[in-house]
């Protein structure tokens, strides 16, 4: 069961920016299903055959993940790695398109993932009982309230630096301290990228609500799980098939954008700071082809 359904983009220096050290990836990955556990059971006050089931599914989620999805993004990283190091001591330009097709990667992957733990999730959402509905709506609120202090409760100056800062952090953790050329691109992405907060707040709700609205069928059991499992599947992704023509013509600015900025944030990279990145790329396809025969 997810409580909190924001799927993004992820893009070259984002993706799979869940830790900042290659160890603590494989220590991270090999207790994903116990972490995920603990946080789900500290929202909803499940009984011990609720959470001895939640256990299981997660466990399952994670090695069919292990199996079917890590060897093919360490393949993907190691191609990054390649465009990202620099030759002779020579930046080569990297261009949209070498940053659109690990984007493409991932999100399929993520596709994925989501059909494959549907079912799963499914399962898990005809186990609920009614008095447990509160508990997941309460959690929900509390994160929305916590989205709104932090993403749309500032003024607009405050916004946009808050919005630059953690792109900022992002592209720190592959190419180290970032030279004025980059601090200014990144400003710039913030200054257009802000403007959508609300609109996204919006969509967030909506896709808690259709949620909230299965919550409700499946612990009242006025719904089956192969129904279940299909809505499921669709509500979480439902990002990568807006439903409305300005839906999709935002996403793909939005993406448009990430992806411009990307390249030239790279494009205005050091040869040290290409290299950093390279091998930042390198350590995490090796993490990942361990994890992957780590079954």
């Amino acid at each position: 069961m997810k409580l909190v359904l924001r799927p993004k983009v992820i893009a070259l220096l984002a993706a799979l920016a869940l830790v900042s050290a290659c160890s603590a990836i494989k220590l991270g990955y090999n207790n994903l299903a116990s972490i995920a556990h603990t946080y789900l059971t500290s929202k909803v006050d499940f009984d011990s055959d609720q959470s001895a089931l939640l256990k299981k599914s997660l466990n399952e989620i994670v090695e069919w993940h292990r199996n079917a999805e890590l060897p093919s993004l360490a393949s993907e990283l190691q191609t990054a790695r390649l465009a990202l190091a620099a030759q002779h001591s020579v930046v080569n330009p990297v261009n949209s398109s070498q940053v659109q097709a690990l984007n493409q990667a991932i999100r399929a992957s993520l596709v994925r993932t989501a059909n494959e733990a549907a079912p799963l999730i499914a399962k898990n959402m005809l186990g609920l009982w009614p008095n447990q509905i509160q508990d997941i709506q309460k959690a929900l609120h509390k994160s929305n309230m916590e989205y709104r202090e932090e993403r749309l409760m500032l003024n607009p100056e405050q916004r946009v630096r808050e919005s630059a800062e953690r792109m900022a952090d992002r592209f720190k953790r592959w190419l180290g301290t970032l030279n004025p050329v980059q601090i200014k691109q990144i400003e710039a992405w913030a200054q257009a990228e802000t403007h959508l907060a609300q609109s996204r707040y919006e969509k967030r709700l909506e896709r808690q609500q259709q949620f909230m609205a299965l919550v409700n069928k499946a612990a009242n059991r006025q719904i089956d799980q192969a129904t279940l499992s299909r809505d499921v599947a669709q509500l979480l992704t439902a990002w990568q098939n807006p439903a409305t023509v300005a839906e999709k013509k935002e996403s793909e600015e939005r993406q448009k954008a990430t992806i411009a900025l990307i390249v030239d944030v790279l494009n205005s990279a050091t040869v040290e700071q290409r290299n950093s990145a390279a091998d930042r790329a390198a350590g995490w396809a090796k993490d990942f082809q361990i994890l992957a025969s780590n079954k």
